[in-house]
């Protein structure tokens, strides 16, 4: 922010609080100062996003060509200060794809195989039970066909045979993060930042809440405008609980896209979609990789990922071919009914990812 007149935000909290979040949303972006390399237009065009689907704040990243172009801040991070590019959100599912990458790294390193049955390196108590807990690899897990449920209610169990047909997964890449913690000996956090966070200073992620992100993390709104507290989670979970920044986590994706610490031919496996795993709902195809969803336009193949903690709610997209991608992260329940026109914004690629996910 800006060396503005602070009396001016405690001139809107009431308004806020009073559920008139759009016109304080609006007068706030008035007087907050950016510092982005976006066009006016541009950030104009975000601001007016932000207005109309009731989003108190967005932060927001643009890669072109594989380079980072821009990153943009915007809008309330609590009911009275701004969004800033160190304001930290919780990412929710993003969290996938940035495990996957450490994955990628460890077999790259002959620590693990994406074929190898994962109860052939670790008992997981949890299934050892049920008579499909030998066939699931590594593979199915990335690539959402493992037949486990998202999470369990009660006991887990699978609802489908392995390696048939997608189905999204939480569950599946905890799993395979007990695996890995076992294998490595370290917590999923600690191989985080060796593999991945430190090497690319991202130095506003995590997947625990830190005391270092207190003072300058999103609190989130659900759609009547009512804040919900922080969770401040503590045991990592690398389907879900990754914690950054719209600027950091553009990092990893040029890393990912420019095919950085991890083999050409795993990054192709990543990239590549898995048969069984067609969203045949979707039009044009919507696929699973290994750790990325995949949607094939006429403007070439995006990788992809949504996050949806309930009232943080964010999305990426990256065009394979010509590395141009878009991320951001929100603290709304509304956050993920807007993609097509924030994509839009930056990138002229189709988003039938969106479609399928339908999000109103």
């Amino acid at each position: 922010m800006g060396g503005g007149d602070n009396s001016l935000y405690l001139i809107f909290r009431n308004m806020f609080i009073k559920k008139n979040y759009l016109f304080a949303v609006t007068a706030l972006l008035f007087f907050q100062a950016f510092n982005i390399s976006t066009t006016n237009a541009q950030s104009e065009g975000i601001d007016e996003i932000l207005t109309n689907q009731s989003i108190p704040g967005i932060s927001l990243a643009a890669i072109k060509g594989g380079k980072i172009d821009f990153v943009l801040s915007s809008g309330l991070k609590n009911d009275t200060d701004v969004v800033n590019e160190e304001t930290v959100f919780s990412a929710a599912s993003l969290s996938k794809p940035i495990f996957a990458y450490l994955v990628m790294q460890l077999v790259d390193e002959g620590i693990l195989d994406l074929t190898t049955p994962l109860a052939d390196y670790y008992d997981y108590p949890d299934l050892m039970d049920e008579k499909a807990y030998e066939k699931v690899t590594a593979a199915m897990v990335l690539s959402h066909t493992s037949g486990l449920p998202n999470w369990r209610k009660k006991k887990l169990k699978f609802i489908h045979e392995p390696g048939v047909q997608y189905s999204y997964s939480g569950e599946g890449y905890v799993w395979l993060q007990r695996v890995v913690e076992h294998l490595k000996g370290k917590s999923l956090e600690d191989l985080a930042q060796i593999y991945v966070f430190q090497p690319l200073n991202m130095n506003r992620s995590s997947y625990i809440y830190l005391d270092s992100f207190e003072e300058n993390h999103a609190i989130s709104y659900k759609k009547n405008g009512e804040a919900r507290a922080k969770a401040k989670l503590q045991n990592p979970n690398a389907a879900a609980s990754l914690q950054t920044t719209a600027g950091d986590y553009s990092k990893f994706l040029t890393a990912l896209l420019n095919g950085e610490r991890i083999s050409a031919e795993l990054q192709e496996l990543m990239f590549t979609p898995v048969k069984t795993t067609q969203l045949k709902e979707a039009d044009p195809k919507v696929y699973w990789g290994m750790g990325v969803g995949i949607q094939i336009t006429e403007a070439g193949s995006q990788i992809f990922q949504w996050g949806d903690n309930y009232t943080f709610r964010g999305y990426f997209t990256a065009n394979i071919q010509s590395k141009n991608a878009v991320v951001y992260l929100t603290n709304s329940e509304n956050g993920l009914i807007p993609v097509r026109e924030i994509v839009g914004t930056f990138m002229e690629d189709a988003q039938p990812a969106a479609d399928w996910l339908n999000y109103k």
